[in-house]
């Protein structure tokens, strides 16, 4: 049944057995998942993105959590979900981690290039050491789209990573992507190769006329409220030069002194003991298969002699050192022709959470959360603004002229992260990030309608722009329980917490359940004119970069396969029905023996009558037998050959 499903609106009447019971079923559940997605232009057009971290385990808790125990009626597990999301018009996923070979075999988990009513556009990671992983997908609506491009950033090298899909809607193109992570000397130079294509390919879409909307995971921060306050940087040197100290009232005022005395006093201090930091192993075994390995942990040594560990223990030493380099940053663009070092960091730029320790362990200064939150305060707090993504990402804005949706329509909004820290559980407390956007360009935000409020959790809430509301707002009120450290996974969730993920369509963040991605949904809705004025369109499944897209169209379903031939029996019967009516209603029998007694089966071969049995003869002959009961059809083994011609189709 779950090969059948894709084809909707196949019916096939008078099928023999057990083949004609299924595909009526295929067809009816066909209908009833496709007739909720099919395309109406007379409501809003609603586009939902999510980095789903894998789409086939989300696929399975989808499917376990919201799929149906009526096999009569069975609907695709992925259509039943979304039309609990109203049904967007496009679905941008990121991290889909579905191969090509899994679309063009059609061995895709839960059949999921295929779901009734919208049409699926794939890029997938084809370079060697991305396979497996990447790979993003943009669900449409039929009648929504007139072509796609999974190479759009023009880049053999960037493109074969799967992070980019492009759908043109007639007047406007979507850009589906997911932006490589990181942001150190060894990882930017291949994210800034892959922004500065991005904005490349965007702009040729605007010299032909068309508005972009951009969305995805876009692994980059823009506004300081788009962090966890404690994840907020501060520039030591520009702490150093402070002299007057302002606050809004006294309390204010004091404690910012405090820190500010407080670092003055004791910088060289930390500076002498951070020129011992060395990497520090410690063997490791795995529980489960018994292997052991090293792990680091940065260590100091302090001015009273004593060693310090900081941070917590990673993978590699370099990676246990990165908090702790407060040296200027730097990498180098192996393209350019200068081959100039571009910066990236300036010296002594340190998070909040970061400075709190080195004061405590190295300096013996602890600070409060009142003092710690008026350094997340203070005008110098933010985010590294010589950082090239950011840097990119204002580009985008202030150049270019497109708006970031959210932020323009929430600017105070506070807490509101699309992304935590999974293993650390760090969902339950709301110490994330946002990173997951909708940009449209600044001619479309006529269109764009905030519809529903911001999501608070269970109910409303008198402050949504407020941290306790997006702290509600994530937890689903506390109902998501965190995963123990000694592991067995993320905790199961109730009915009643899972739901409170559902709601009206709205511009902003659709809190998807911890179990299901590491990324909740972020949501644009466009108003009724701007669907209206897109219309109904055809896509062109000639054009050579759709084909590429659709890797699932190149290779013929099994379904497909089964419907083709029962289009032959339904031929048959018809025929044979024809003749029926035109002798009074009853079938017409053969009236010479030698006279061909073949009909078609089911599976397109041939299969005799009684009559033509070896040694019998037909009861229909003898007198019998009524002329009236029909002749059995019992279809006979499909040929090898003939599977193999029509899957080469």
């Amino acid at each position: 049944p779950t090969l059948l499903r894709p084809l909707t609106g196949s019916t096939i009447h008078c099928l023999p057995g057990f083949h004609r019971r299924v595909c009526l079923k295929m067809s009816s559940t066909a209908k009833n998942d496709a007739s909720s997605s099919h395309r109406n232009t007379n409501e809003p057009l609603l586009i939902i993105s999510w980095n789903v971290a894998g789409l086939k385990p989300a696929l399975n808790k989808i499917a376990s959590d919201y799929g149906s125990n009526d096999n009569n009626n069975k609907p695709h597990p992925f259509a039943s979900y979304l039309s609990h999301h109203s049904n967007p018009t496009l679905l941008c996923l990121q991290e889909s981690k579905i191969p090509h070979s899994h679309l063009s075999s059609r061995s895709e988990p839960h059949s999921c290039s295929s779901i009734p009513g919208y049409e699926s556009f794939w890029s997938c990671a084809t370079a060697e050491k991305c396979r497996g992983f990447n790979g993003v997908v943009t669900y449409a609506k039929q009648g929504c789209v007139v072509r796609a491009d999974c190479n759009p950033l023009g880049s053999v090298e960037l493109d074969s990573q799967g992070r980019c899909v492009m759908t043109d809607h007639g007047r406007w193109v979507c850009f589906n992507v997911y932006v490589p992570c990181g942001g150190g000397a060894s990882t930017l130079p291949n994210k800034m190769k892959f922004l500065n294509a991005l904005r490349e390919a965007m702009g040729r879409q605007r010299t032909l006329g068309k508005s972009v909307v951009l969305v995805g995971d876009m692994n980059l921060k823009l506004d300081k409220r788009d962090v966890f306050w404690r994840q907020r940087v501060v520039n030591i040197d520009d702490v150093l030069e402070t002299e007057g100290v302002e606050g809004d009232d006294e309390e204010e005022g004091r404690r910012r002194r405090r820190w500010l005395l407080d670092v003055k006093k004791n910088w060289s201090r930390i500076t002498s003991a951070l020129e011992t930091i060395e990497a520090i192993p410690r063997q490791t075994t795995n529980p489960s298969t018994k292997e052991t390995f090293d792990r680091y942990r940065a260590r100091v040594k302090a001015a009273d002699g004593k060693f310090v560990m900081l941070g917590s223990f990673e993978d590699t030493p370099e990676e246990a050192l990165y908090h702790y380099n407060f040296e200027e940053q730097s990498y180098v663009d192996s393209e350019s022709e200068e081959q100039q070092p571009i910066l990236y960091q300036k010296k002594n730029v340190i998070s909040i959470d970061v400075l709190a320790e080195i004061m405590s362990k190295i300096a013996h200064v602890t600070w409060d959360e009142g003092t710690l939150r008026s350094i997340a305060e203070w005008e110098g707090a933010g985010l590294n603004v010589d950082a090239t993504p950011y840097l990119w990402g204002r580009g985008l804005l202030e150049e270019d002229g497109m708006v970031d949706v959210f932020r323009h329509l929430y600017p105070e909004a506070e807490g509101r992260f699309t992304c935590w820290h999974q293993f650390m559980n760090k969902r339950y407390s709301n110490e994330g990030t946002r990173i997951d956007f909708t940009f449209v360009d600044s001619d479309l935000m006529q269109f764009v309608e905030k519809g529903d409020d911001l999501r608070c959790g269970t109910s409303k809430h008198d402050n949504p722009l407020g941290e306790e509301a997006a702290l509600l707002a994530c937890t689903a009120n506390g109902m998501f329980e965190c995963g123990s450290f000694a592991g067995g996974g993320i905790a199961t969730a109730t009915k009643r917490a899972l739901d409170t993920q559902f709601g009206p369509p709205h511009t902003g963040m659709i809190y998807t359940p911890p179990s299901y991605s590491d990324h909740i949904a972020v949501s644009l809705l466009m108003n009724r004119e701007f669907n209206e004025s897109t219309g109904q369109l055809t896509l062109d499944e000639k054009d050579a970069a759709t084909r590429k897209s659709q890797p699932h169209k190149k290779q013929r379903s099994i379904a497909a396969f089964l419907c083709a031939l029962g289009t032959k029996q339904t031929s048959s019967t018809s025929a044979s029905a024809s003749s029926s009516s035109s002798s009074g209603g009853k079938r017409a029998m053969p009236q010479n023996d030698n006279a061909a007694k073949k009909k078609s089966s089911f599976f397109g071969n041939s299969t005799t009558t009684n009559a033509s049995k070896k040694g019998k003869k037909s009861s229909s002959a003898s007198g019998t037998k009524d002329s009236t009961k029909p002749t059995s059809t019992k279809p006979t083994k499909v040929s090898k050959n003939s599977i193999l011609s029509h899957f080469k189709k």
